[in-house]
């Protein structure tokens, strides 16, 4: 993996991502610093000072490289699923006999589970980001898949909506945008940060993650009236306190809990978790003043269109209304070297000017990458489902890249049947 001052190119890509989308962020989340380059001011023979280039050399170096073309940055279900134990109470898989139900409920399939999971890696590790970064505690995680398994265009019976299964007034006094053409509780993005706004909100109110969860599901109105009619503030879901709450809202809390100890303990209920599935992490960018749909949007970026609007139902149609939130759930890219540039990179190699293949944190051997090469095919014959996007993924190309190789327009569709190239 390429480094930038000792920084890999993906966090390289995450720090342009914050300084872009920085300003969109919510009041209620904190401000993330974003690190300027270093320069060397120094005196020249006329009265002013002159700013010249940075003068760390491998930053010299990288600013020197020739265009570059986007490839996907990998993130792995490992680490999503680290992060989230992290911030796991202790004790889950000992919460008593209605989560084990639960337990059991999830797990009864235990590779249908597994693929479950693997199917919202995406989405799973936005949220627990978003989650980490409120300081809240890592069960809210699961609130998404007992309310929607993650489908952020999920319409409930009687109107709660988005992955989050809000309802509108919850969601408007939270700072979600519903109008003609926009429903911000389908936008991952907005329903996100408002969900976690509430719920900070409710930790606020009453401290310990059972009795927000409670409140959540129930209404922080309906807990407090328990608490007095109970005059106490004692919370068990297991021995249904605080009493006189719907078998739902205790079963809320059992879930979290079951799901909390599925993942923090897998092997004890013969699961095995998508800890090695690579996946291309999703954050939200900015679309500029004059873009007027999410189809406009994903070419700009490189995109797949239908990827783009599964990911931001929120807007209808691919329609950017105005008024409305411009943060849009995109595919991380990093920038990294052309497959073949004068410098005679390998394709799929990356590392500074200068590195020799062999060096270890260059990733592969020049070896290892000709073997690459030489495996790699020349032509895709496209299949159904296929897309240009997938296609250029699966090779390592841009978008772009294909588009050239194949002199296919800007709006060009691929068919079953069709060969492309994947090389000059």
């Amino acid at each position: 993996m390429a480094l930038v001052r000792g920084r890999p190119l993906a966090a390289l890509a995450g720090v342009l991502w914050l300084a872009g989308c920085q300003q969109a962020v919510r009041p209620n989340l904190p401000a993330v610093a974003v690190p300027q380059p270093s320069t060397t001011v120094v005196e020249s023979p006329a009265t002013e000072p002159a700013v010249v280039a940075p003068a760390d050399p491998v930053a010299a170096a990288v600013a020197a490289l020739p265009p570059v073309s986007p490839l996907p940055v990998m993130g792995r279900g490992e680490d999503v699923f680290a992060r989230i134990n992290k911030g796991l109470s202790p004790g889950a898989c000992s919460a008593g006999s209605n989560s084990s139900r639960w337990r059991k409920r999830y797990a009864g399939s235990p590779a249908s589970f597994a693929r479950h999971l693997e199917q919202v890696l995406p989405l799973l590790d936005f949220v627990s980001l978003e989650v980490e970064r409120s300081g809240l505690p890592s069960e809210f995680v699961f609130i998404p898949l007992v309310e929607s398994w993650y489908k952020p265009e999920a319409i409930g019976p009687g109107g709660p909506a988005g992955m989050w299964q809000m309802i509108s007034s919850t969601a408007r006094n939270h700072g979600v945008h519903i109008q003609p053409g926009y429903d911000g509780r389908l936008s991952p993005v907005e329903s996100t940060r408002a969900a976690l706004s509430y719920l900070k909100t409710l930790q606020g109110m009453f401290g310990d993650w059972q009795t927000i969860v409670m409140a959540y599901n129930a209404g922080e109105g309906r807990i407090q009236n328990a608490f007095r009619r109970a005059r106490s503030r004692e919370v068990s879901a297991a021995l249904r306190k605080p009493h006189g709450l719907s078998n739902i809202t205790y079963d809320y809390v059992a879930k979290l809990q079951a799901l909390s100890c599925l993942v923090s303990e897998p092997g004890r209920h013969g699961l095995s978790l998508p800890n090695n599935t690579r996946f291309i992490p999703v954050l939200p960018l900015l679309i500029e003043a004059d873009v007027q749909s999410l189809d406009e949007f994903a070419r700009q970026k490189d995109q797949d269109p239908k990827q783009i609007r599964r990911l931001n139902p929120g807007f209808k149609n691919g329609r950017v209304v105005a008024g409305v939130p411009r943060l849009v759930l995109t595919p991380t890219i990093a920038w990294q070297p052309p497959a073949q540039d004068e410098a005679g990179l390998l394709a799929g190699e990356t590392r500074h000017p200068g590195q020799p293949a062999s060096d270890p944190s260059a990733g592969a051997s020049s070896a290892d990458a000709a073997n690459s090469a030489a495996t790699t095919p020349q032509v895709h014959e496209v299949r159904s489902g296929d897309s240009l996007w997938s296609i250029a993924h699966r090779y390592g190309l841009s978008i772009a890249a294909l588009r050239r190789l194949n002199k296919l327009g800007a709006r060009a569709l691929v068919h079953p049947g069709q060969k492309l190239k994947l090389s000059p």
